[in-house]
């Protein structure tokens, strides 16, 4: 086990020296009340279209906002206590989301065009966004997202959203479907009414209990560790609470070794990604982590 002491005297010097300030803060989030650090740090990120960039999902280094990078914005603004102090920042992201629909795609894109100004991974090149990202993939937490917030909509139309993502996850192309789709309908479910919850409950057990990585010798690689369904909403890792236990104890001993770092490369732009990214994505790495941790009580 560790305890707070340790995250503060070993894991937030570590990310401090090497990684980001936002993260620190996050970091520092689940101990204590940051929220106006947090909300400073975060907001160097926001772009004049109230979207999110400059890197904040490491993985894209672009400057101008994106889906991808805005989802980060809204996982920090989980952490930020005050309601009162993140709701315009709230605001501000449906705006920008409401203005990223893509009425050709009746959609929405992670990426525009601009992710191929600046370093990023290769899943990421824009003329293979299609093929990479199917529907589901962010459509799932923004329509939810907006769903939530509707109050703030202008024209979009959120209740014919909503039923496209339900009918998508009652369908049989849902059954088939990669993590990532698997982690947007995770948050599209949390954000949404009880009556909507039940009909796609069932379907969403059914996805995880496929996909959900039973063999521990792979979390070594980018894999579904159950952790990672645990922190979007600990009901639906319940079935498989003795792997959960094992996966938590194994990235408690990363921590403790203080040998975080990301799982994936980027298969272009090797030397940014060895010389920063892996660095900003250890910090983050690290809130995943302890976050995970605490909401089981390891710390």
């Amino acid at each position: 086990m560790i305890d707070k002491e340790y995250v503060y005297k070993n894991v937030l010097p570590l990310i401090k020296e090497q990684g980001r300030m936002i993260d620190y803060y996050l970091v520092k989030s689940l101990f204590e009340n940051v929220d106006d650090s947090l909300i400073e740090e975060l907001l160097k990120y926001q772009n004049k279209d109230s979207g999110f960039g400059h890197g904040l999902e490491p993985d894209s280094l672009c400057e101008s906002s994106s889906i991808v990078s805005t989802e980060k914005a809204i996982e920090a603004l989980y952490q930020v206590r005050d309601a009162k102090k993140k709701e315009p920042i709230i605001k501000d992201i449906v705006s920008y989301l409401e203005q990223s629909y893509d009425p050709e795609k009746d959609g929405f894109k992670l990426i525009t065009k601009d992710v191929n100004t600046a370093p990023r991974a290769v899943w990421w090149n824009y003329e293979d966004y299609d093929k990479n990202f199917p529907y589901g993939n962010p459509d799932g937490f923004v329509i939810g997202f907006l769903f939530k917030n509707r109050r703030y909509l202008k024209d979009l139309n959120i209740n014919r959203q909503i039923n496209n993502m339900v009918s998508f996850i009652r369908g049989n192309q849902f059954s088939e479907a990669s993590m990532h789709i698997l982690f947007n309908v995770l948050k599209f479910n949390k954000y949404v009414d009880n009556d909507i919850k039940n009909l796609i409950h069932d379907k969403i057990h059914f996805l995880v209990d496929k996909l959900v990585e039973e063999d521990s010798e792979k979390w070594s690689d980018y894999s579904l560790e159950p952790y990672k369904i645990y922190v979007i909403d600990p009901h639906f890792a319940s079935g498989h609470n003795k792997l959960l236990e094992k996966n938590l104890n194994n990235i408690l001993k990363e921590v403790k070794n203080l040998s975080v770092m990301p799982k994936w490369r980027w298969y272009q732009y090797d030397d940014v990604f060895e010389d920063k990214v892996k660095y900003m994505w250890m910090g983050h790495l690290y809130f995943e982590y302890i976050k995970a941790l605490r909401l089981h009580r390891f710390i």
